[in-house]
């Protein structure tokens, strides 16, 4: 190694799978600074994938070096193994390391009602986002004393990177406010908004959070409001 490939970052834009078989339990970091991708499969050495060269290498698995905040850094003393390189196929990239075929693509976007679970599983950007993400104090504390039921329903796309920006936030609010009167719903939207609620809702833009109280919409956050979604709460409801 050079000494350069530090501070992958964890991504979940795409899946794996080995011998055409999923791979469940395979991780995929990004820098992009670099670019690469660095794939940790369920089994085997991690693999780094140079867009720009097309060129495909294993690293020892001692050589790769988790972080505190998630990320990854391969060691400068790494030996880097060359497996060939790597062939576009649609969108999808395929390569064969130590003898077996890889195949890394898109991973199905989020569809549908779903929880805050929901997310953190198929993205690993909302986990460390979430983590990162120091709420207003007050806010939240205001938040947990609500004393109606509130329903907020979040209208996003786990293909959208603004979302994986912003969401975090709410997702660290929600924790905070567990056992209050709030519940939280997300519904996740296709990339081309084909979906029956955007148009009865009027969804112009995702994210989007529309917000009940006894079942009638009191208001929305939208855009700037998702800097901080717990003050924008706060002040919809009046406390």
């Amino acid at each position: 190694s050079d000494g350069v490939l530090r501070a992958f970052q964890p991504t979940g834009e795409f899946s794996l799978q080995v011998n055409g078989q999923p791979d469940p339990k395979a991780q995929i970091f990004v820098n992009r600074n670099i670019p690469a991708y660095l794939i940790l499969p369920g089994t085997g050495s991690p693999v780094l994938i140079s867009p720009g060269a097309t060129k495909v290498e294993t690293i020892p698995p001692a050589k790769v070096v988790r972080q505190k905040d998630g990320s990854l850094d391969v060691l400068a003393d790494a030996v880097l193994k060359p497996q060939g390189a790597f062939q576009l196929v649609g969108e999808r990239v395929e390569m064969n390391a130590e003898g077996r075929k890889l195949s890394m693509g898109p991973k199905p976007p989020l569809l549908g009602l779903k929880k805050a679970a929901d997310l953190k599983q198929h993205s690993p950007e909302y986990v460390v986002g979430a983590k990162a993400f120091v709420p207003n104090a007050t806010s939240v504390a205001k938040l947990k004393k609500q004393a109606a039921p509130i329903r907020v329903v979040v209208y996003f796309g786990s293909w959208c990177p603004h979302c994986k920006e912003v969401l975090p936030h709410l997702l660290r609010v929600e924790d905070e406010i567990k056992g209050s009167k709030l519940q939280i719903d997300y519904y996740g939207l296709p990339r081309d908004f084909k979906d029956p609620e955007v148009q009865r809702l009027g969804i112009k833009e995702v994210p989007t959070a529309i917000v009940y109280r006894n079942g009638k919409e009191i208001g929305r956050i939208t855009r700037n409001d998702w800097t901080a979604p717990e003050v924008a709460l706060s002040i919809l409801l009046g406390v």
